[in-house]
Order: C-alpha cells, then structure tokens, then sequence
C-alpha cells in the first residue's frame, strides 16, 4: 500500500514539473511559442548609375560571302584533274578538263562546211556579176540575173547557218573545260579521271568557298533593336569575333540588319563582316561575338550576383530600413563584365549580393563578414 502511495506521488509531481515548464516557457517567449529567428547573414551591395559601353554579346556562326558548288553542263568523261583539294584558286583558273574528241571532231566538221559554202557563195557572186554584165549587153535575160541572184541569196544563208554552227561547235567544246567563278579554297574534290559527269548530278565535282572577307551570322534580343539602329546612324558599328577555343579575336563592322524581327523568338538577325586575311575565322564555326553599340548614360547597376530568376522573371532583394528584405522585380537590360544593368531599382539602394537564394520576403539579414553569406549564387 505505502509502494502505491509513493508511486502516485512521483507521478503527481511529474505532472506538476511538466506543467510548470511548458507554463514557463510561454511565459518566456511572451506566447509566441518559440524563440525568434536570427537575422541571415547575406552580402549586401548599393545599387549605383554610371556611365557604360553597351556591348551587345551573343553566339555567331561564321558563314562564306560566297560559295560555288562545280557541276558540267554537259556530259563527259574526266579527262583531267588541275587542282588539289584544299588549294586556293583565282577566278577563271583551270578546274577540269573533259574528254573534248567528239566536240573537237564536231568543231572541225562545221569549219570545213563553213569553207566549202564560202567557196560557191564566191563563185554565186561571181556569176551574178557575170549575168548582169551581159544582161547590159542584151546577151542574157533578166531572169538569169534574177536566178543568179537568188542562188547567191541561199548560198548567203547558208554560210550564216555554217557560221552558227561553228559558234556553237565551239560553245561545246567550251564546255568541256571547266574553270573557276570565283576566287576561293577548294574543298573535297569527287570526281577523278576516268568518270563520267552530267548536268544534275546530286554530288558537285568540288566546292569553291571564299574565305576572306568572311561573315559571321548573329541573333540580338528584339529590345536591343533601339540601341543598334541608334548607334548605326552614328556611324559604322564594330565587331568583335572570339574563337571560344584559342581565345583569338577579330575585329570587323556590322553590314546587315535583318528587315524584320522573327516573330517566333522575338529576336533580329545580323551579319558582320572580317577581312580575315589571316585565316583565322574559318566557314561553319561558332564564335562569340561582342557588338559594340554606344555607351549607356547614367546606368542603374547592380552586382550580377544580385540577380535572381523566380516563376515570374527576374527579380532582387533590397533591404529594407529595419533590417527585412523586399522582392523586387527588375528588368534586365545588359550584362558588362560583373554588373548587370537595369530598370526597377534606384540608386542608393541596398539589394543582397550573395546568399538571397535561401531568403523569403520579409526575412531579417545583417551585412555578413567576408565568406560568412548563407546559400550561394
């Protein structure tokens, strides 16, 4: 009985104990239930205006000025090959040679008919001379002038037909020596002595590409359309092109400015142009290329660390005078070198330069000591 006794007392005065602390523990925290968070440790940056170049950065593809793919206009065997894959040509040098016997056999058919018809049209007129002369002296009729006449008539037309057929004898022996359009670097060459060309074959012979001057083809967000077309009408705008491999740069202008935005991606085509006398730019790479475009007056700037991205858009946290954090949204317009330029904020403002990724609005922060922020970027 006395065990009972002294078993409910302990549990009684458990009871009492727990009561008592949770009892002090609201009265501890004034009701709240639990302890105050601690403000976040976070870097913080003032937002500044400053006057900047606007530099207009995007992924080009270098592309030829001009590029001529070689077929035969007539059929024919190789007969042989002038150049080696990879060499540089000029305009009008000596590409292929076809097998030209039938058309050289053709050629020399129409040059002796040519001579044959020359020699009777010679002696037509010889005739017709000779009839007119007598029909002066009552010796012959005017009919045999007028059959003479016509007989030099046909002989007249038919060499102008001979002549005809000599030009396009030639046309076709022409045609069976191919040379180069255009000045260039020859690529693959598919073809070898010994096989059998014709118009409309799917494979050209070889490719002739004009490497220098040579373009890069680029795309711009259609809300810089304003800024380029403003610096155009000050004056020729540069290029720079990056090799993202090497790290090597070529300096160019821009020469083109599409005639519409596309309406799907909402963005505008350009074109720039490089000498490239060196080579360095090469067909069907990508390049990083940079447009310059004037300078910005008077820039909102922030740290690019201070840019966030949300479901809906770009945003960042200024910090508030006792101490919270706001979201606010901005708009970005550029990126140079580490500062983001950008419209919603005013200068003068503190936004959270590192550890906003972890932060909510309203959520309380304090400057962090160097390497301290909470939560990267």
């Amino acid at each position: 009985m006395k065990k009972r006794v002294v078993a409910a007392t302990v549990a009684g005065l458990l009871i009492a104990a727990g009561a008592a602390g949770v009892y002090g523990l609201k009265n501890t925290d004034g009701g709240a239930g639990q302890r105050a968070k601690p403000p976040i440790a976070v870097g913080m940056a003032k937002v500044a205006t400053e006057d900047l170049p606007i530099e207009l950065s995007a992924t080009g593809n270098v592309t030829a000025i001009e590029k001529v793919e070689v077929k035969p206009q007539v059929s024919g065997v190789v007969a042989k090959v002038h150049v080696k894959e990879g060499q540089q040509v000029a305009p009008g040098q000596l590409l292929f040679t076809l097998d030209t016997a039938a058309e050289t056999a053709q050629l020399k058919k129409a040059q002796a008919q040519l001579l044959s018809d020359q020699a009777q049209l010679k002696n037509a007129e010889r005739d017709l001379a000779r009839s007119r002369d007598l029909l002066v002296k009552n010796f012959v009729s005017q009919s045999v002038v007028d059959a003479n006449q016509s007989k030099m008539d046909a002989l007249s037309a038919t060499v102008a037909a001979d002549r005809a057929q000599v030009d396009a004898a030639r046309v076709a022996l022409d045609y069976k020596t191919l040379r180069a359009s255009i000045g260039g670097r020859i690529g693959v060459i598919g073809v070898y002595p010994g096989t059998l060309v014709q118009p409309g074959m799917a494979t050209a012979m070889l490719t002739i590409t004009r490497t220098h001057p040579i373009t890069a083809t680029f795309t711009l967000p259609e809300r810089n359309l304003g800024a380029v077309r403003n610096a155009q009408a000050a004056g020729t705008l540069l290029v720079r092109a990056t090799l993202p491999d090497s790290g090597d740069s070529v300096d160019g202008k821009l020469v083109f400015i599409d005639s519409a935005v596309d309406s799907a991606n909402g963005t505008l085509t350009l074109k720039a142009e490089f000498a490239n006398q060196d080579g360095k730019l090469w067909p069907g790479q990508f390049v990083n290329v940079a447009l310059d475009a004037g300078r910005y007056q008077q820039a909102t700037t922030i740290p690019v660390a201070a840019l966030l991205t949300g479901p809906e858009g770009k945003f960042s946290y200024t910090v508030q005078a006792d101490g919270g954090v706001k979201r606010v949204p901005v708009e970005l317009l550029a990126i140079h070198k580490e500062k983001a330029i950008v419209k919603g904020l005013s200068a003068g403002d503190t936004v959270v330069s590192n550890g906003g990724l972890n932060l909510r609005p309203g959520d309380k922060v304090r400057a962090a000591k160097a390497g301290q922020a909470s939560g990267g970027q």
